[in-house]
């Protein structure tokens, strides 16, 4: 693994011609470049002077590293469409048990009812996808769930077609289990809700992702919430076995998985 820096400007010539004395080749205009940790450190007092903030901080990690963790994170997935009614975020009371949820940091929710959706996917695309505005839950081609998933004894429910409010026939909800265990996040930036007071982490890795002690299932969710703003969501961790049977029937990528350690 390497610690790498995300720095997008409207790059002058002036700025250009700097940043190329360090090794850096920036595209005039408003282009973004990424560079190591050492270049970085060397040009940061330049890009904060610029850009009046620092550089998106993320790890790189090597395929090795990838395929050799035994759990990982899924930190991406096809997404496809927004859950309904979209008017005003009205699938929210629709779907969600909103007693403890919180407004202002998006912490809280729990799901009460199945996710209403204009369509799905077309058999064979999308097989897993997730959905704007709801980054923590996977929704599956039926097949793909009666071939992979219930033999790990993974549940489902409906997914419904809305205003119908009948079942789609080919696409399912997996129901995740979150654990109880609580991750070492020492170091993580976080967010302290001022109406709440609650926390959560920002989704940006800082490394290797804390493995649980206990993995509760092939697929699960962490304790803690992560994001930023009104935005909370809770990660998934996917284990090995798992993780390969997906990247090899092509319903997944490797490079959406982040290694825990």
């Amino acid at each position: 693994m390497k610690i790498m820096y995300h720095v997008a400007l409207d790059w002058s010539d002036a700025q250009i011609k700097i940043m190329n004395e360090f090794g850096i080749y920036p595209v005039k205009g408003h282009t973004a470049v990424q560079m190591g940790e050492e270049t970085y450190f060397k040009v940061k007092d330049y890009i904060y002077k610029w850009a009046g903030s620092d550089g998106i901080r993320y790890p790189e990690f090597t395929k090795q590293e990838i395929k050799e963790s035994l759990l990982s994170v899924k930190k991406t997935a096809f997404s496809h469409g927004y859950p309904m009614p979209d008017m005003d975020f009205g699938y929210k009371e629709l779907t969600y048990d909103l007693s403890d949820y919180c407004p202002s940091c998006g912490i809280g929710f729990k799901q009460k009812d199945a996710f209403r959706l204009k369509n799905v996917p077309p058999a064979g695309k999308k097989q897993i996808f997730s959905l704007g505005w709801v980054f923590d839950e996977l929704f599956v081609e039926k097949t793909v769930y009666e071939e992979i998933f219930k033999p790990l004894g993974i549940k489902c429910r409906e997914v419904l077609k809305y205003k119908k409010d009948t079942p789609f026939e080919n696409t399912v909800q997996l129901v995740l289990e979150e654990t109880q265990e609580k991750l070492n996040l020492e170091g993580y930036p976080t967010e302290i809700c001022n109406v709440c007071e609650r926390t959560k982490y920002l989704a940006m890795p800082q490394g290797f992702y804390p493995m649980p002690k206990d993995i509760i299932a092939p697929i699960f969710k962490s304790h803690e919430y992560f994001g930023s703003g009104a935005l909370a969501f809770k990660r998934i961790f996917v284990e090995k076995e798992l993780r390969e049977k997906l990247v090899k029937s092509k319903i997944d990528k490797e490079d959406w998985y982040i290694p825990t350690k």
